[in-house]
């Protein structure tokens, strides 16, 4: 019974070190693409009335690279791209991300971008979303502040 207890524990530990895999270290995306505007702050933006901006990506690193897809973390925003594009070492390629306005106050919106070899990277978008009259109000009669010096 000892030995059948030890063939079978020596035969379970086997199995268990060729199912574990070795896998290369991942990449790091910021020595394989330069992001332009990866973060991108709208400022005041009026509800209601869409807004977008570009984020341009050049590969820095010495593989053909391309974006398989966005996911953006929201329903409303929307990024636009030419899928599987490649673009190689030096090449740029851009990326529209569009935002319906629907928030009033401060926000904050993401989108997951995911490129070939593995490599991922999360943009982000800010603002405050404000009512159109309040923002036309703040533009017409800006405020200013009046610093008496009395001695």
């Amino acid at each position: 019974m000892k030995k059948i207890s030890i063939v079978a524990f020596a035969m379970f530990m086997s199995l268990v070190g060729f199912s574990q895999t070795t896998t290369a270290p991942a990449k790091d995306i910021n020595t394989q693409i330069e992001f332009k505007n990866a973060t991108y702050n709208f400022g005041k933006v009026i509800y209601g009335k869409p807004v977008e901006y570009v984020v341009e990506m050049k590969n820095i690193g010495s593989d053909t690279l391309a974006i398989v897809n966005a996911q953006p973390g929201c329903g409303c925003t929307t990024p636009s791209f030419a899928p599987n594009e490649k673009f190689g070492p030096g090449q740029s390629v851009k990326m529209t991300i569009r935002f319906n306005s629907s928030a009033l106050g401060a926000f904050t919106r993401y989108t997951d971008v995911y490129f070939t070899g593995g490599l991922t990277k999360k943009l982000s978008f800010s603002g405050e979303g404000v009512q159109e009259n309040a923002a036309a109000t703040s533009q017409a009669n800006p405020t200013t502040q009046k610093v008496s010096n009395k001695n």
